[in-house]
């Protein structure tokens, strides 16, 4: 079975009436399981997570059942599909190949007839979804498998599944993976079955000539790119070269349909794999619906240890299947922090270290007596154990002395993944955090941070019962400087894009900061999309982690409350970004937004992250 990992122990052994065999992919919109059905047939079981929303229940079971009424030509038939211990599942048919970015990364890109078939297949594919009215809305190379009988599209039909909605615009939903997502996608406007044909232009770009036509060192830049720049496609053959330009048209209308892409490859002598698709009664668009409801300042720990399986800018394309070649340290960095953001960056991976939950008082770290420093020594012991339980994943390794481990075991911290440090422990080589106490300190001395754990990430306390969480990189402290410089200059890079923006205006103070590289990536990437509604003003950048620890990003902004070059009211100008906030996929949605009044007596919405921005 192609690419098949083991059942976790935490993973059910059955979904419904299907038995799971193992696991074929992970992602943000859930697991992908191979399963045996009551009949013997394999076939692909998709867990989505949960809900209790009977709204959201109903519209996934109606997605399905369209989904089920796409014709079988190059798409993976949909078998089922129902809730499973409140989690939607979907089943549909398996296609034992890898997916199309697994085959340009490990053998370069498609050419001639290769590159001809998937062309046409997907073509077939997304006119057979478009036939019946719907939108696929996430077609990429992850999604299209390659399997024994040729090109196959997967995943069609699930728009309002939870964990699926990214950015939105005016109370819009919009789903996909950025890098492969239409203009009118990245604005959060309503979508037709035109951005299929600009994500399908993007797909066969990067299968012709392993490169995207829109690139950026960051998601923001791509963002930008996608928006306002003309599309880099490097050499493929005609008449392909040519459908690939017209699809990447600014305006939706101006794009032609997979029908007649089809058509004119036929005429043009290009042989088909089915059926040409029917002509669909209506052009098929996203249907409305609501958005989704305001996250609060106390955010619910999010999964811990799962990323997308989309492109990203910046960094390679990931299969939508987990293999074996993946490097160890992606799925370790995953497992590490859930407000750990891994920033792709050229020529490596940057950590913007976003943190949340720790309480802002400190002792006073008075020397009076010892009754005071033990009670400054518990305070801030209770404080960072309280930080881990909030941040890591339990699924993370954390050195520490036998204090701390007792109390991290005794507040449900797995014991088996705390390694206790002590005066005959050779080193913490083996964790992923240290909780680095006044005794962890004295017995490392300079090593601890010259060697094993470099980055600062929370701080508790002060004086002789400062309690600092460090990390440990792999690669060593060296490795880590040197991402950090790439990281930085990545930040600066995506920043200077704000700078540019003539539908953005900034304080000197925000321009000052933006200068620096010091901001959340996530904060421009969220800024650029608004900004492509309605004009933005940018007073402050703000929310460095509560713990103190110096790897911290600026992670709030205040945006202005009111931009007369918005045309709108003011209640009509904050109703349009709380929309905007409110409709963002679960891993790009801001922990929280309300409006403050500043000491200057301005009225700010003042929007900040807590959550870990996906994992590139």
């Amino acid at each position: 079975m192609f690419g098949m990992l083991p059942l976790r122990a935490t993973d059910p052994r059955e979904v419904g009436a299907y038995r799971l065999l193992g696991r074929l992919g992970e992602g943000g919109q859930g697991v992908v399981f191979l399963a045996v059905s009551p009949t013997g047939s394999q076939a692909a079981v998709k867990l989505l997570p949960p809900t209790t929303d009977p709204r959201v229940r109903s519209r996934f079971l109606k997605e399905v059942a369209a989904a089920q009424r796409v014709a079988r030509f190059c798409t993976a038939q949909v078998l089922d599909a129902g809730i499973f211990e409140r989690r939607p599942f979907i089943v549909s048919e398996y296609v034992n190949g890898p997916s199309l970015v697994e085959v340009v990364e490990r053998l370069g890109p498609r050419s001639g007839a290769a590159l001809e078939r998937i062309a046409v297949a997907t073509l077939t594919a997304l006119g057979a979804v478009h036939a019946v009215g719907m939108v696929h809305r996430d077609f990429k190379p992850g999604n299209v498998l390659l399997g024994p009988d040729g090109p196959v599209v997967i995943d069609f039909g699930l728009a309002t599944v939870p964990g699926m909605t990214t950015t939105g615009l005016s109370g819009q939903v919009a789903v996909g993976t950025p890098a492969f997502m239409a203009p009118e996608q990245l604005a959060g406007k309503r979508v037709t079955a035109a951005a299929d044909m600009w994500s399908w232009a993007v797909t066969i770009a990067f299968a012709g000539t392993g490169e995207l036509p829109f690139k950026g060192e960051s998601l923001t830049a791509t963002a930008f790119a996608i928006l306002h720049a003309e599309p880099a496609v490097g050499r493929l053959p005609e008449p392909l070269g040519s459908f690939v330009h017209r699809c990447l048209n600014k305006a939706p209308a101006l794009r032609p349909s997979a029908r007649e892409v089809l058509s004119e490859l036929v005429a043009a002598g290009v042989r088909l794999i089915g059926p040409l698709p029917p002509m669909a009664s209506t052009l098929a668009t996203d249907e409305e619906t609501s958005s989704s409801p305001r996250a609060s300042a106390s955010t619910p720990e999010p999964p811990h240890g799962t990323s997308d399986g989309g492109a990203w800018a910046g960094s390679k394309l990931r299969p939508a299947r987990r293999g074996s070649g993946r490097r160890w340290w992606r799925w370790r960095a995953a497992a590490v922090l859930t407000s750990i953001s891994v920033v792709a960056g050229a020529g490596g991976l940057g950590l913007a270290l976003t943190l949340r939950g720790a309480p802002t008082g400190r002792p006073a770290g008075s020397h009076a007596g010892t009754s005071q420093q033990l009670a400054a020594g518990a305070a801030a012991r209770k404080r960072a154990v309280t930080w881990i339980r909030q941040q890591v994943s339990r699924a993370a390794v954390v050195s520490c002395d036998p204090q701390v481990c007792t109390d991290l075991a005794g507040r449900g911290f797995p014991p088996a993944n705390l390694l206790t440090l002590g005066p005959l422990s050779t080193d913490p080589l083996g964790s992923d955090l240290v909780v680095a106490t006044a005794a962890i300190r004295a017995q490392y001395r300079s090593r601890l941070a010259s060697v094993y754990a470099p980055a600062i990430i929370a701080s508790f306390g002060s004086g002789n019962a400062r309690i600092d969480i460090r990390l440990v990189f792999p690669g060593g402290t060296a490795r880590y400087r040197a991402v950090q410089r790439v990281a930085l200059r990545t930040r600066k890079a995506a920043d200077a894009q704000l700078l540019t923006n003539s539908h953005i205006t900034l304080s000197a103070t925000a321009r000052t900061q933006l200068r620096s590289g010091d901001i959340d990536p996530r904060l421009p990437l969220l800024i650029v999309a608004m900004a492509a509604g309605h004009p933005l003003r940018i007073v402050d950048f703000g929310g460095q982690s509560p713990g103190g620890g110096p790897a911290s990003l600026l992670r709030s902004v205040d945006l202005a409350a009111v931009d007369r070059a918005a045309h709108l009211t003011r209640a009509a100008y904050l109703n349009w970004m709380h929309a905007f906030i409110d409709a963002q996929r679960a891993q790009y949605r801001p922990a929280w937004s309300q409006q403050v009044t500043l000491p200057t007596g301005q009225a700010v919405l003042r929007i900040e992250y807590d959550a870990p921005s996906p994992l590139s």
